[in-house]
């Protein structure tokens, strides 16, 4: 179900609970904290869904850009690591767009792919420019990656969170959250404690 399908259904669950003349009023607030429960649990995992989606996007995107895609044997494993430790000694652009002529003109990929991730880190858009020109498939996969927004971003989490809640019911509006939890836990099938 997506977000849409989600509210409506439990609009709709919400209607049926107030329209019953069959339930008491403490009844009805339990199994409309359930149903809000219920309905924020499956906006949550749609919300958890769509962020780890963008993530995995994301990390495809950089891969393509900046590294090695799919596994590597551990030597190729470790010169990356060495190419990566070089790269991030790297502190003066001139320097750095000197470095990746040499890492080109070598055909040391790994040595590339590590200045233009430390490029890209930095703001470098000459040396970028420079590393991106010889790479097909490397722009388009840059304005993709430019275009997706950042799951780990506040921002994005705060907006993002705001989109995937839903309204607690009428005849809960007064109550504060654990009110709700405690009274979706209650069981309304379980006997009464005679008193």
């Amino acid at each position: 179900m997506n977000r849409e399908q989600i509210l409506h259904a439990y609009t709709r669950k919400l209607q049926q609970i107030d329209a019953s003349r069959t339930y008491s009023d403490h009844a009805k607030r339990v199994m409309a904290a359930k149903a809000y429960k219920e309905a924020q649990g499956a906006l949550d995992q749609l919300r958890q869904a769509e962020a780890d989606s963008l993530a995995t996007r994301r990390s495809q995107l950089q891969r393509r850009m900046f590294g090695h895609q799919g596994s590597a044997d551990a030597q190729t494993v470790i010169a990356r690591r060495d190419a990566n430790d070089r790269a991030a000694k790297l502190d003066d652009p001139r320097v750095a767009q000197e470095a990746l002529q040499t890492a080109q003109l070598e055909g040391d990929d790994l040595m590339a792919q590590a200045i233009a991730a430390r490029a890209a880190q930095s703001g470098w858009g000459d040396v970028l420019g420079a590393y991106a020109g010889a790479r097909p498939g490397f722009k388009e996969a840059a304005e993709e990656y430019n275009q997706l927004p950042d799951p780990e971003d506040w921002q994005f989490k705060f907006r993002h969170a705001g989109q995937f809640l839903a309204g607690p019911p009428s005849n809960l509006h007064d109550a504060q959250p654990h009110e709700i939890d405690r009274l979706a836990a209650v069981d309304l099938d379980a006997p009464e404690d005679a008193a």
